[in-house]
């Protein structure tokens, strides 16, 4: 697909036929029923072929079943950060379809601007309301999470003013030591979503620290504290609602966390969260691709880019893309960079700019300018994704799908449209 004109020949491919695939096999895993969009047919587990719950076994990660686990467990995507770069209103509408009755995100900001696009689901926001925000989130029916008593307190001030009962989530720290009611100490925090009611709990979750790793040691450890924390709400006289745990590595590799709701981020957009451990079919969803700008013949010993960081040993021929760190192909790249080129990886030369990055392409005859060049995706035979290049930068694909710049369109085959 070519990308939205006119403009610069640089894009992001958004296939949300694998994100749909993604988001039925992260369902499957749960034994989620899940709607269909194009055919209204409710179905359990992967579209089709056996259930995938019991592909997955790992003896180290066997945790107990609580019996606080209540109700149908449910898949909550994560679109936070705009959707992990993938864009957060084309992903939600396409999981909507798909059966997708809840969101999670991080900030009151990104939920106004999935309600001012029309999105209808769930939103639940992962850092609760900053001071000042809460009146913006009971406006847009946001479901904000709750982790001390001054956030109880604001929110529970703000809906009483508005006459309105609002939902909640009691976010617990289970050993994140990041954000949360910790949870050997939650006596004042119980206390106050007991005297608030303007206040209601709809679920109760808590975040995996280290979930990926082979040890699963510490995530058992949460895991306990999480079942007792929730024993503390229910002794208490409160009705802890939904659960959620599992994490996308949770919910891959700790088969029982799977009675409770999960939250995937990152496995909804084909990664995982170990690239070692890929006990999943997931398929990448976002491709970054450019086209070529200019060709020219450099000669041997003459450099290429800022700083002559390459020079010629031959006579090679050197093509010039419109992309550079500015939109997310990152500068420490520089020496590291393949490219793919009719089906065969290319390596990126000198050094990466702000706004342009050189490949070489002696080796293919009558290679033109306009010609595509994938950057992050694959062909028939090669392959370069996210995983490789945080390889690469000792980082992970999370940061480097985040890291798209927003001054590349994203543009969705599937449905024929494009964001700026």
């Amino acid at each position: 697909m070519r990308p939205p004109d006119p403009g610069r020949p640089t894009w992001a491919e958004i296939d949300l036929g694998a994100l749909l695939h993604n988001y039925r096999t992260l369902c499957g895993l749960l034994d989620c029923a899940l709607q269909i969009a194009d055919g209204g047919l409710a179905i359990e587990g992967t579209a089709s072929g056996p259930n995938p719950k019991s592909a997955i076994r790992n003896p180290q990660s066997e945790i107990p079943t609580p019996q606080s686990a209540i109700g149908t467990p449910r898949v909550i995507p994560v679109i936070k950060a705009n959707a992990y770069g993938h864009g957060s209103v084309p992903v939600a509408r396409a999981l909507a379809g798909a059966g997708a009755c809840g969101f999670a995100l991080t900030i009151v900001e990104e939920g106004v601007a999935l309600r001012e696009a029309g999105v209808g689901q769930e939103i639940l926001v992962l850092e609760g309301c900053w001071p000042g925000q809460e009146k913006e989130a009971l406006r847009y029916r946001l479901m904000p999470a709750v982790y001390s008593v001054s956030s109880i307190r604001r929110l529970a001030e703000a809906a009483r003013a508005a006459g309105e009962r609002v939902p909640v989530h009691l976010k617990i720290d289970t050993g994140m030591n990041r954000l949360g009611v910790p949870w050997n100490d939650m006596g004042a925090v119980l206390d106050a979503l007991l005297a608030s009611d303007s206040l209601r709990l709809r679920g109760t979750f808590s975040h995996l620290a280290s979930a990926e790793e082979e040890d699963a040691s510490f995530t058992l450890e949460q895991t306990r504290r999480f079942h007792q924390a929730v024993g503390l709400v229910r002794d208490r006289g409160l009705d802890p609602g939904e659960l959620h745990l599992a994490n996308s590595a949770g919910l891959l590799y700790h088969p029982g966390l799977r009675s409770m709701s999960a939250r995937p981020g990152i496995a909804l957009y084909g990664y995982f969260p170990d690239p070692e451990r890929c006990p999943e079919s997931l398929r990448p969803v976002l491709s970054l691709k450019s086209r070529i700008g200019q060709i020219r013949t450099v000669p041997p010993g003459a450099s290429v880019g800022y700083n002559r960081l390459f020079a010629a040993e031959r006579t090679t021929r050197a093509a010039t893309l419109p992309v550079g760190y500015a939109d997310g192909y990152r500068r420490s790249l520089t020496g590291k960079g393949w490219a793919i080129v009719r089906d065969r990886l290319v390596p990126v030369i000198g050094s990466v700019n702000m706004d342009m990055i050189v490949i070489d392409v002696t080796d293919f005859s009558e290679i033109q300018e306009g010609e595509e060049v994938i950057l992050l995706g694959s062909s028939t035979h090669c392959r370069v994704d996210a995983s490789a290049w945080a390889c690469w930068l000792n980082t992970s694909a999370y940061e480097i799908l985040c890291g798209i710049s927003p001054r590349v369109p994203r543009v969705y085959p599937a449905s024929g449209t494009s964001t700026a």
